[in-house]
């Protein structure tokens, strides 16, 4: 894990009630959101191990759309997220599977989420703590910690020339 100072040990601000299971998520949705450059027409997320049994309790659901709908971790409105994106006309559609074949951990999501022309699969884990890093693009494996410092842009390269983007370790 890459920690830079000891507030990613403590935890971010952060809307609760878990930082894994909401703060994490939220950052993985707010990567997509930044992917596509701007929040998505519709998606579809699947959950997968503990993400699948808890998403509704720990409000992992409500954290996810509110990342795609581009908010931050400490932003209240992530509580009312999913009325918002109805509100947007955000399809959004919630798949709650086992153990995730792309990724060996409990606290796993696949969004899938389509803006205009683009459509992109991407892979996320939250790791604890609210750290969460990027695992998984449209087949690709990458290593993007969310928090540390990552190009965008250089990602979206790697993204396009897909025989490149399986080498791509994240972080500046």
């Amino acid at each position: 894990m890459v920690y830079n100072s000891c507030f990613d040990i403590i935890g971010p601000i952060m809307v609760g009630p878990s930082s894994s299971h909401t703060a994490g998520v939220v950052s993985i949705g707010k990567f997509v959101y930044d992917f596509l450059g701007g929040e998505p027409e519709a998606v579809q997320i699947i959950f997968y191990d503990s993400f699948s049994e808890t998403y509704k309790g720990h409000g992992t659901d409500k954290a996810v759309i509110g990342g795609l709908l581009g908010m931050e971790t400490d932003d209240k409105r992530i509580r009312d997220a999913i009325e918002i994106a109805a509100e947007r006309s955000v399809a959004f559609a919630f798949v709650c599977e086992g153990e995730c074949p792309y990724y060996d951990h409990p606290n796993t999501v696949l969004i899938t989420a389509r803006k205009e022309n683009e459509s992109v699969v991407i892979g996320g884990v939250s790791l604890g703590g609210g750290i969460s890093k990027i695992f998984h693009i449209n087949g690709c494996a990458v290593d993007i910690p969310l928090n540390a410092d990552y190009d965008l842009t250089e990602i979206r390269v790697l993204y396009e020339e897909k025989p490149r983007c399986a080498a791509y370790v994240g972080g500046a």
